[in-house]
């Protein structure tokens, strides 16, 4: 047993054979002698290590260099052998931990490198011992330990390429040691296994300080890998995101395999934008198969929306647009919002105005989202609407619907659009039978008498005609209201046609008109009962009118004396003056009966009034 000075011990006991003779320590060995051999035994573990066999001995005397061992006849030394001797042995004999747990002990005996070196090779050798074990976990932890060279592994596998000229493996042999080309072809379970660790094991050194001086070498190991084993998902990660891949051995194995959407997004990471975009239009032209996407077009789209480079848009904008105009368009509108190069509407109007459903997607992107204020994108907005659906009505084979949709959208911006040139918009329609549309133009430039007169005498829609009023006169006075509403009784009234359209107007909305406007001008031909429930139902409104304003204005008294009652209670309040009362504003006493009291309570003269300061405002005479 080992004691310190203090009393107590660090190791276990070293259980020693019987017929002990004499015992010696050479740290980190005892040598126990007895009268024909001498047993060594570590501290460390307290196994025996060796047996030397002796005749005749007597004693143990140590040294600091060794043990010698006296003899009847002689004396015999006992030299340890070097410490990396020591461990290199046990690592021949796969004693691996045995190996380090002596190694860190005696890391004092070493001089400093030399221990830093031993000890990487040490972890990286166990490494490598329990990789060939299949105990894939532990070896990866001690390979990124040991600061293990990943090419070292890369090169220990069939077909994985080490691009690096001056590498050359310096990994110790061990005895269970592997040929993994062997494996890969008579075990594929096993081999997909080391595979799985070699995908691991290099995607968790890649960010170590060992990994960035060998990132060619791991791309290109992983790409070799992912390609071979058709996980395409890992793939196209992998080339997508910056890479190190050696392009030129990578894009003859993609082409190999044709694997040409991958091809396209490898060109992509390395900046070669323009070989990508031409990569991909070739697997939509069906130049070439590629099954492992099929959202190629879009992809495309996807990307030219978000490039900065300009003469590259250019040059394949106009094959996008050919094939799609609403997915083309989204190169302009879905931009990337720190894009510095993105496009003046000026540009896009240039080559859009050979497609003209991206032209109005574009213009729609401009004002609804956008929400330009130029009356030249309005403007061409609505034309761009007025043109395609007088193209639609010119075809006798037209999507009514879709007519119906695209109108709707045409009166909603009419409506609510203040930017656009009204009189150029009625030009263009004022021939046509979009009746409605017209009516809205004009009623733009205040010309509600002739809008409503399309409506009616054209457009032959009594409805339509209403709801212009109600839309009109939104937001306005009432006296507009009545107005506009009364235009409208005229216009009916102009023609027998529309005597049941004007008594149902009147019936209908009677608070919009004055009741004495509309009598001057209905027909004296009409009998009282044709007006009668539109009499009733405007004298109920004009009854309550009345009724409001006087209720409206007897609160106002009611407001009005409560204030006058409030201010009296203020100023007749008793104020005593005696002879001592001065006035605050000359200083002379108050000899009069009439003076003026400020709100802070100062006494002043009347004709003192017009010399106070601001401060007098609100005073009160006494």
């Amino acid at each position: 047993m080992f004691v310190m000075k203090n009393g107590t011990s660090q190791h276990p006991p070293v259980q020693l054979p019987d017929g002990v003779m004499d015992a010696a320590v050479h740290f980190p060995y005892v040598l126990a002698l007895q009268n024909q051999s001498v047993h060594i035994y570590s501290i460390l573990d307290q196994q025996l290590k060796q047996t030397v066999p002796v005749h005749n001995a007597r004693s143990l005397v140590p040294t600091e260099e060794s043990v010698f061992i006296v003899t009847d006849k002689e004396i015999q030394r006992l030299s340890p052998v070097p410490l990396e001797d020591q461990i290199h042995e046990l690592v021949n004999r796969q004693r691996v931990e045995e190996a380090l747990t002596l190694l860190e002990r005696l890391q004092h005996l070493l001089p400093r490198d030399s221990y830093k070196d031993l000890h990487k090779n040490l972890i990286c050798t166990s490494g490598m011992i329990k990789f060939y074990r299949e105990a894939f976990v532990e070896a990866k932890e001690l390979f990124i330990k040991g600061d293990l060279d990943p090419r070292e592994i890369i090169s220990l596998y069939p077909a994985m390429p080490v691009l690096s000229e001056d590498f050359t493996p310096q990994t110790t042999a061990v005895s269970n040691a592997k040929d993994l080309w062997t494996l890969s072809r008579n075990d594929w379970p096993t081999f997909q296994q080391y595979l799985s660790f070699l995908d691991d094991f290099l995607r968790e050194v890649k960010p170590t300080a060992q990994g960035q001086t060998c990132l060619q070498d791991i791309d290109s190991a992983l790409f070799k890998l992912y390609l071979e084993q058709g996980e395409n998902e890992k793939l196209d990660q992998l080339v997508s995101t910056q890479n190190n891949c050696n392009l030129q051995m990578c894009v003859a194995d993609l082409e190999q395999h044709k694997r040409f959407f991958t091809l396209g997004l490898l060109y992509q990471s390395q900046g070669q934008h323009f070989n990508a975009i031409q990569t991909w239009i070739k697997i939509v032209e069906d130049e070439s198969e590629d099954p492992s996407n099929t959202s190629v077009f879009q992809h495309i789209v996807k990307t030219l929306s978000n490039l900065e480079h300009k003469q590259i848009i250019w040059k394949f904008v106009d094959w996008v647009l050919r094939r799609d105009q609403e997915a083309g368009i989204l190169i302009f509108t879905k931009t990337n919002a720190g894009n510095h190069n993105t496009f003046v509407p000026e540009e896009v109007f240039t080559i859009l105005n050979s497609y003209p459903v991206a032209l109005t997607l574009y213009l729609e992107y401009l004002v609804n989202e956008s929400h330009s204020k130029e009356e030249k994108h309005h403007t061409m907005l609505i034309t761009s609407y007025v043109k395609r659906i007088l193209r639609s009505l010119a075809d006798d084979h037209n999507n009514e619907s879709s007519t119906e949709e695209m109108r709707h959208k045409l009166q909603q911006l009419l409506w609510q659009s203040s930017f656009y040139n009204a009189d150029q918009i009625y030009d263009q329609i004022a021939s046509s039978s979009l009746h409605v549309e017209q009516a809205i133009s004009l009623g733009k430039n205040g010309k509600h008498k002739k809008a409503l007169q399309v409506l009616v005498n054209e457009e032959k829609d009594q409805q339509a005609a209403e709801c212009y009023c109600w839309r009109t006169s939104a937001g306005r006075d009432k006296k507009f209201t009545q107005t506009i509403f009364l235009t409208l009784l005229q216009i009916y009234l102009e023609s027998s046609h529309h005597v049941i359209a004007a008594v149902d107007l009147l019936n209908k909305n009677p608070e919009s008109f004055d009741l004495s406007s509309v009598l001057m001008v209905l027909p004296e031909s009409w009998s009282l009962k044709v007006v009668l429930r539109f009499l009733c139902e405007s004298l109920r409104g004009t009854v309550h009118d009345k009724r409001m304003r006087g209720l409206e204005m007897s609160l106002a008294k009611v407001e009005t004396l409560r204030h006058r009652h409030a201010l009296m209670a203020a100023t007749h309040e008793k104020i005593q003056v005696d002879r001592g009362c001065v006035c605050h504003s000359c200083q002379k006493r108050l000899t009069g009966a009439e003076f003026l009291r400020r709100p802070t309570g100062e006494l002043t003269h009347i004709t003192c009034h017009n010399g106070l300061d601001t401060g007098a405002k609100g005073q009160t005479i006494l």
